[in-house]
């Protein structure tokens, strides 16, 4: 039922814009609204219980109520299906049984009183998706949806949020069971007269956002960070102290930063191009952990601290005293895998190359009885770093603590007789310039 509820109001929301340097001209919200309207004519607030979820077309309306701006009942009754007989799944929800509308009147027989009642009127649904789709098209002036309105303003939101749910976390007290028309009702009027207003002024609009944050060098130096797109209706849930983590992919050119508790597809308040910010995507690429802390927002101006975090100094600690060195290239080369599949950049080659030596890598293992693994596995033998910023003793140790051997991506490629598909010599090259980083991050 959640589901199909779900996928009712996604129907109705829009994915928010990234803006860059200049903010373009906002998108006019689509009908029904999702905010509060300014109209003078004060709104009024419907709700129903039904048979079912009406998939098909096919269900029916069992109660109907609406409650005025006030909190005034205009109308609140049962009503007579004339197709369904029986409703166990329904009726399990909201309690209504067949001998509890029996001598109801019809939905065609009130439909012109409900025509009256909401006439020139801003009608408010929570899921209006869901209740309009048991009138007639055309038959309100004007339409909102709480449920829209209050998903859209809510930091924790999700694509849909239950009415008690909602109604709750805006601090309304029911009176009585919800699922039924009238308390649903009234209880949409306080999340729209209440609980969306209030969210509205916790977290205002964004007209003009703009980031500052300056990444620490150990030179002392402060380097500003670059953003290129920052998205206005993530950014306006971020307070002070909120921490926000960036994430990437290897073969991606953009940073996305993300407000705290969120990751993945939703929260993301701003993307960074690695072109643009070269050192922190070196930070990221030899595995220190970056954060965002919003220290001070004034207005659409919010400015960050930068955390970096080197995750290898543990494993420091623990590294033996004697210099490690990469293994020798055996008949146990035909069983690896390549380990810290990232740093790629325009210094050492391009994510196709690389896909075309890993493909010979397995063709040749495979020819030679072995077998070439995707990713970590316990029957591989040889462990290949590729990343030029793990060229270093920790990743060689940690590895060999695991029980593989090490080597790196050049020295197969040589081994192999890849250099035609790869310029070794290049990505050597770069190894060498990170040397000083790798052994003492900036």
């Amino acid at each position: 039922m959640f589901e199909v509820l779900r996928n009712l109001f996604r129907r109705w929301t829009t994915t928010p814009a990234a803006v860059a340097t200049t903010l373009g001209t906002p998108t006019p919200n689509l009908t029904p609204d999702a905010s509060p309207s300014t109209n003078s004519v004060a709104p009024i607030f419907l709700d129903t219980e039904t048979t079912g979820l009406n998939r098909d077309g096919t269900d029916e309306v069992l109660e109907i109520a609406i409650v005025d701006a006030g909190g005034t009942a205009l109308l609140n009754t049962l009503v007579r299906p004339v197709r369904n007989t029986a409703w166990p799944k329904a009726q399990a929800i909201h309690g209504i049984s067949p001998q509890d509308v029996a001598n109801a009147p019809t939905w065609i027989e009130l439909l012109p009183k409900i025509a009256a009642i909401c006439a020139d009127k801003t009608v408010v649904f929570y899921n209006a998706p869901f209740d309009m789709s048991f009138f007639p098209t055309d038959f309100f002036s004007s339409v909102a949806c709480a449920m829209r309105g209050y998903s859209d303003l809510n930091p924790n939101r999700n694509s849909w949020v239950k009415l008690s749910d909602s109604a709750a976390q805006t601090g309304y007290v029911s009176t009585g069971a919800y699922h039924r028309a009238l308390e649903d009702a009234f209880a949409c009027r306080h999340i729209w007269l209440f609980g969306i207003p209030n969210l509205e002024k916790a977290y205002p609009p964004m007209n003009d956002p703009r980031i500052t944050a300056e990444l620490s060098l150990d030179t002392g130096m402060r380097l500003p960070l670059m953003f290129n797109a920052l998205f206005q209706e993530e950014l306006r849930f971020v307070t002070v102290d909120d921490r926000c983590s960036l994430w990437t992919k290897d073969d991606r050119e953009e940073i996305n930063v993300y407000r705290a508790r969120t990751m993945g597809g939703s929260g993301k308040i701003a993307t960074l191009s690695k072109a643009d910010n070269p050192k922190l995507a070196n930070r990221m690429a030899a595995g220190d952990k970056i954060e965002l802390r919003l220290r001070e927002r004034s207005n659409d101006v919010l400015m960050f601290d930068v955390f970096s975090q080197n995750l290898k100094k543990s494993e420091s600690a623990a590294l033996p005293g004697t210099p490690l060195n990469f293994s020798t290239i055996d008949e146990d080369i035909f069983e690896c895998f390549i380990a810290s599949r990232s740093g790629m950049c325009s210094a050492i080659g391009e994510w196709e190359d690389f896909y075309r030596v890993e493909a010979e890598i397995g063709r040749i293992c495979k020819d030679h009885g072995g077998r070439y693994y995707k990713t970590k596995a316990k029957g591989a033998k040889f462990a290949i770093i590729f990343n030029p910023h793990f060229h270093s003793a920790e990743a060689v140790w940690s590895l060999q603590q695991d029980g593989y051997k090490v080597t790196t991506f050049d020295r197969v490629v040589n081994h192999f007789g890849l250099t035609h598909l790869w310029d070794c010599s290049r990505y050597s090259a770069h190894v060498n310039t990170l040397k000083n980083y790798v052994d003492d991050p900036m």
